[in-house]
């Protein structure tokens, strides 16, 4: 054998660790993206991403296989932080009904107002149908719906409620807040977030409290609910 060549063994391991830090470095460039857009909005370009991440626009593309598959890296990212603010409120939800909608309306309420351009970006994506058939945006939505769609569905069964509303109701409650959201980004008028925050779980509340008494169940808001 010549002394230089590679048993498989090294040769895996090197292809390994190169594929690692490819890995790495694709996740920094995304990283640096989303500064980008933080900064520079939603239609952020490729030429200022590449000046946040301190690279030429040509070094960029050598990660990605050009320009859509950055961004649609950088919207993936996106709905992950979603997700990873949304997701344990909902699975492992506690206290009263008005806390748990309260918690959950503010987590929400507040990803969408701190991170404003993360968000419209993923909307614009999605409006313009930039992302090859993948939705990140929408796909979000029926994940938090989905989640909550459950918890419905699993206070509903405890409260022996027949009525087959979980599914509509957790999607129409996403879209509710998401859209009530979204315009007070645009026209907040008088209206602080906190209020905002307020109105929307009492709103939600009296949704849900009508469907209990529709039902013949009555529970107090601020009582706290049986464990799932």
């Amino acid at each position: 054998m010549p002394p230089h060549s590679a048993t498989p063994e090294t040769a895996d391991g090197r292809a390994d660790r190169w594929a690692g830090q490819r890995q790495r470095r694709r996740a920094e460039l995304v990283d640096a993206a989303l500064a980008a857009i933080a900064e520079h909005g939603p239609t952020v370009s490729t030429e200022q991403i590449a000046t946040h991440a301190g690279v030429s626009r040509p070094h960029l593309y050598r990660r990605f296989r050009g320009a859509e598959d950055l961004h649609r890296e950088v919207a993936r990212r996106i709905g992950e932080l979603v997700l990873a603010e949304m997701t344990p409120l909902l699975d492992k939800p506690g206290g009263s009904a008005r806390a748990i909608i309260e918690q959950a309306v503010s987590a929400m309420v507040r990803w969408l107002t701190d991170n404003a351009h993360l968000y419209r970006y993923l909307v614009h994506r999605a409006a313009e149908g930039k992302d090859s058939g993948e939705d990140v945006a929408g796909g979000v939505r029926t994940a938090i719906g989905s989640q909550l769609s459950a918890l419905l569905a699993a206070y509903m069964e405890i409260l022996e409620i027949r009525q087959p509303i979980a599914d509509p109701g957790a999607f129409g409650i996403v879209g509710f807040v998401e859209s009530a959201t979204n315009r007070w980004l645009d026209e907040p008028g008088e209206l602080t977030r906190e209020e905002l925050i307020a109105h929307l779980t009492g709103w939600i509340w009296g949704t849900i409290d009508h469907v209990l008494r529709t039902s013949g169940v009555h529970i107090e808001a601020d009582t706290p609910l049986p464990g799932l």
